[in-house]
């Protein structure tokens, strides 16, 4: 169980979200209730991202109030002794509040604009536009009337619910925060019965797609354990593919994993556990304070441990990989027990994953365990 709820959202309004409403509630067979997407929606909407650039500009373009302060703002900066009365019959003339799409709203402006203040109105617009999109307090009030506009009326706002993707999400803290009170929003609008399809539909959803999660009684989303170490390998990816010495040693690790699919020799595993730490080791280095050069060194002076001894432990894994005869040095042939397999390859490449919190600033153990 890896992946995660943000991957896979669009997968949800076939999996959860239709099965939820097509079956009737009740010996009566009555329906869900209509406004079920109008709650919905309403709690998605406290998780979506903060609209930014070309989609903030779409806010303020969509908010009929926000739209005629740009046009006047437009108009006015090129025309300061232009009638407020005028400009506000024009905008009024021009229909731009009466259509749905963006673009046709700031196309019927900018025309408007054109017989007001001539070639410049286009110009004029995108940079009122530009302005009002880039104070948070206009968004905020843009995108509060917004939402209510979608939470009372039903079949627009399923519509909006639908037409929600991953990037509008704050990430996936925030849906697996939306997906357990989605929960109290079934029970209120239908009770046990509605609430349990929920349940059930969602604990489908997890096991189909091999989600990272338990749910749990009443609705509960508990990250699993292969869950936790999957995303811990991912952040560990995205780590090292910001800077191209980590990259190529990651890539380098991940090469000498894959070759045991075809050889399991303990050559290999040696290499294996080697590309390792030396992953580990140029990790370690890009710690602030960091001045040495080896692990044993750096697990002196990264000072994230909360014990001595696991620190120790550290050292002597790193002790291992360089005592032992072939991995990192020719090491002490008479200090090895016997030839390394596949135990130790399976076992050395958890412990040592499992170190790098300690080694690596950059990571984020919280968002490893909760998502980010």
């Amino acid at each position: 169980m890896r992946g995660e709820f943000i991957g896979v959202w669009s997968e949800t309004w076939r999996e959860i979200w239709l099965p939820l409403i097509d079956e009737p509630l009740g010996d009566i067979e009555r329906g869900v209730p209509d406004d079920i997407f109008c709650e919905l929606y309403r709690e998605i909407a406290l998780r979506l991202r903060e609209p930014q650039h070309a989609d903030a500009i779409d806010l303020i373009l969509n908010d009929a109030v926000l739209l005629r302060e740009a046009f006047e703002r437009a108009a006015l900066h090129a025309n300061p002794d232009a009638e407020l009365s005028l400009v506000n019959a024009a905008f009024d003339a021009s229909g731009a509040t009466d259509h749905e799409v963006e673009g046709q709203r700031r196309t019927a402006a900018e025309g408007a604009l054109l017989g007001l203040i001539g070639e410049s109105g286009p110009a004029r617009l995108a940079e009122a536009l530009a302005v009002l999109a880039l104070v948070p307090q206009r968004r905020a009030e843009a995108k509060e009337r917004a939402v209510d506009r979608i939470i009372n009326d039903p079949v627009g706002s399923r519509s909006a619910f639908q037409k929600v993707v991953p990037k509008d999400i704050a990430g996936e803290r925030a849906l697996v925060g939306f997906l357990e009170t989605a929960y109290e929003v079934t029970e209120g609008l239908g009770g046990d019965e509605l609430s349990n399809r929920y349940f059930n539909l969602l604990t489908g959803f997890i096991e189909k797609f091999s989600l990272r999660y338990d749910l749990r009684r009443p609705c509960t989303l508990c990250p699993t354990l292969p869950g936790v170490f999957a995303s811990l390998v991912r952040d560990l990816r995205v780590l090292t593919g910001q800077d191209a010495h980590l990259d190529a040693l990651m890539k380098e690790f991940e090469n000498a994993v894959r070759d045991l699919r075809y050889d399991c020799s303990d050559g290999r595993i040696k290499t294996c556990i080697q590309k390792q730490v030396n992953l580990l080791e140029a990790i370690g280095r890009t710690t602030p304070g960091v001045t040495g050069a080896t692990l044993g060194v750096i697990c002196n002076q990264v000072g994230t441990w909360p014990h001595d001894k696991l620190k120790e432990a550290m050292k002597d894994l790193y002790g291992f990989a360089s005592d032992y005869p072939g991995i990192r040095h020719g090491g002490s042939p008479a200090n090895a027990l016997r030839a390394v397999d596949m135990r130790d390859m399976v076992a050395m490449s958890i412990l040592l994953v499992g170190f790098t919190p300690y080694l690596a600033a950059q990571l984020n153990s919280d968002s490893v365990y909760r998502g980010a």
